[in-house]
């Protein structure tokens, strides 16, 4: 899993992901994405190159997002494939956090 994260405005981090979101890969992202979730007011979850989420990696955007609640902040999720759009549909995720296209819709939503 690669993990990078920027700054795309004021009060927004964007974390970029790359690669199963699986166990392995979630502990691989978890401390910066932590540290983003943290850092941020808002965070854009780029998920554009993970072609797989299981349930830990669900775990993880699940209480990203509750934590960016508490504090009145926001999380998007964009760009999932199919297959990750599917999964975060079906567990519900998708109810909680917006998902999203583009950066510009993105950051409109943050």
């Amino acid at each position: 899993m690669k993990v990078s994260v920027d700054q795309p405005k004021a009060n927004v981090q964007r974390v970029v992901l790359e690669g199963r979101l699986d166990v392995a890969g979630t502990q691989a992202a978890e401390p910066q994405f932590n540290a983003a979730v943290a850092a941020g007011a808002n965070v854009i979850v780029d998920l554009g190159k993970v072609p797989f989420i299981s349930s830990i990696g669900i775990r993880m955007l699940i209480a990203g997002a509750q934590s960016l609640a508490k504090k009145s902040g926001k999380m998007v999720l964009m760009n999932p494939d199919e297959l990750a759009r599917k999964i975060l549909k079906t567990t519900g995720l998708d109810q909680l956090v917006p998902i999203c296209n583009s950066m510009d819709e993105a950051l409109a939503k943050v």
